[in-house]
């Protein structure tokens, strides 16, 4: 059953017909779209690099939790995104999904405020070691995760209050 929805964007209106197949093309290129790529893309890498490295030594609950933290925080980015490409915000506007990503990007901020210096301060082993280059790109990717993360919770608190910031397609 198709549906017959307003977006009102930084200066324009779009009308969209949202039928229950249709992909929301124009989200791909947001900055919330983008920073949802990241921080997906982030994560998975840092998880291979962290734990194919496998430098750890005796900081194996560190490693642990920053399992837990990446590929959960993967998870939730690729849902939240894949909601936004077809249009489940828009048709389901009862919820505040504004306040609900805020409150999902402030959260997993909040793990990876933890979980990426636990990453970076627990290995163990010589930089010449070639497993060690693993862990320091795992590291550097969890920071960036973790920017991302923050970033992304600024962008929706912002759209959430509605002072200044709107997404373009959601």
């Amino acid at each position: 059953m198709p549906t017959e929805s307003k977006i009102t964007t930084e200066n324009r209106t779009v009308e969209q017909n949202s039928s229950s197949g249709s992909v929301n093309n124009e989200y791909i290129t947001t900055l919330p779209a983008i920073l949802r790529a990241v921080q997906s893309l982030s994560c998975l890498v840092s998880f291979i690099c962290i734990f194919a490295a496998d430098v750890f030594c005796s900081y194996k609950a560190r490693r642990g939790y920053w399992g837990f933290c990446a590929i959960a925080g993967l998870l939730s980015s690729l849902i939240f995104y894949l909601l936004h490409l077809f249009w489940v915000p828009v048709k389901n506007s009862q919820l505040p999904w504004r306040l609900i990503e805020f409150a999902e990007q402030a959260l997993w901020a909040f793990f990876f405020v933890i979980g990426a210096p636990l990453v970076a301060t627990g290995g163990c082993g010589s930089l010449l070691n070639k497993t060690y280059a693993g862990h320091i790109i795992g590291t550097i990717l969890a920071f960036v995760a973790l920017a991302a993360f923050i970033i992304g919770a600024l962008l929706a608190l912002l759209a959430w209050k509605g002072t200044g910031f709107s997404t373009r397609g959601s």
